[in-house]
């Protein structure tokens, strides 16, 4: 059973100091085997949505070259904040293979 793409994304997070959403959203799609505009733009609320709650944090931000996502696009650059390694050390996820 694959983990949740929540957890995935931290968990993503977390294996390095800090890393771009593009590269997240790359890498998630093929995890779970989507692609297509909807499952992007889901992916990214769901990094807003962990950011809302203090897990993540923004460090930077670029536009696109349209070489990522879209062009014009707004890239964040993200990193887990120490709440959010709290958070996956309380619920196991920080050990997650």
């Amino acid at each position: 059973m694959k983990l949740h793409q929540k957890g995935f994304l931290l968990v993503e997070i977390s294996k390095a100091t800090s890393i771009w959403d593009s590269d997240l959203i790359t890498r998630a799609l093929k995890e779970y085997g989507l692609n297509g505009s909807y499952w992007v733009n889901s992916l990214r609320v769901a990094l807003d949505e962990l950011a809302a709650a203090g897990l993540i944090v923004r460090i930077g931000s670029r536009l696109d070259d349209g070489k990522e996502i879209a062009p014009g696009a707004l890239l964040f650059h993200w990193r887990l904040s120490e709440f959010g390694r709290t958070r996956m050390r309380d619920t196991g996820l920080l050990n997650y293979p």
